[in-house]
């Protein structure tokens, strides 16, 4: 009897395991990831390394107070000199083009300076870029700032910073200028960042003038089909 019931216990045994499955094998696939977008140099020597002067994506984003408008770029260039114009509705299908904006730029193989917008002008333009320029590097610029007929005596501390930047359109490691603004206003002195993101050979992608106006890039041109949903 005593046999019997270890026989018959290892018998169970024996069959209970000889019914669990086996471990899964991989089936050799992997959820596909981004990859992550290449590193910006450290230093650019020249202009030629950086390209900032290089015109931007053609269709873009303005943000006036909360407010995102599909805007594309008309570019006007002069010897050194280029103007960025953002405009609605470039086509005219629903009337006149309206100009919402229009960043002005002078660049050599020396600097790439910022000389304003159509609403407020820097004497002398705020150098953006100097080269050669080593990413972390700061500098001063004194001037004025000039908006309709009032000058105004200003000064700001520029500085460099990598940046990896996640937008709407996607991830981007982009060169980084900040420019701390002080200038005297009508009342009391006034503080002011602008910001300017360049993408090495692809220009100025997208830039901060004040809190309440921003270019960006269009994550998707207007018209764009949705995705349809997996039935």
């Amino acid at each position: 009897m005593k046999f019997s019931f270890f026989a018959a216990v290892g018998l169970i045994a024996f069959t209970l395991a000889g019914c669990v499955p086996p471990p899964a094998k991989s089936s050799g696939t992997t959820v596909p990831t981004t990859p992550e977008p290449p590193k910006i140099d450290s230093v650019f020597q020249t202009a030629e390394s950086l390209k900032p002067e290089v015109a931007p994506p053609k269709e873009a984003n303005i943000i006036l107070t909360g407010t995102s408008i599909p805007v594309e770029l008309k570019e006007t260039r002069k010897e050194n000199q280029v103007s960025y114009t953002w405009v609605v509705d470039p086509k005219s299908e629903s009337g006149d083009p309206v100009e919402v904006e229009t960043e002005k730029y002078f660049f050599n193989d020396s600097v790439f300076s910022f000389a304003g917008t159509a609403h407020e002008k820097y004497d002398p333009p705020i150098r953006l870029i100097q080269y050669p320029l080593e990413v972390g590097s700061t500098w001063e610029w004194t001037g004025n700032i000039i908006t309709g007929q009032i000058k105004s005596p200003a000064k700001a501390t520029i500085s460099t910073s990598a940046d990896t930047a996640n937008w709407a359109s996607g991830k981007v490691n982009t060169l980084l200028v900040k420019v701390t603004l002080e200038f005297a206003a009508r009342t009391s002195p006034t503080a002011r960042e602008l910001k300017f993101w360049f993408k090495p050979g692809e220009g100025l992608i997208r830039r901060d003038l004040w809190d309440s106006s921003t270019r960006e890039l269009r994550a998707n041109p207007p018209g764009t089909p949705a995705p349809e949903s997996p039935e």
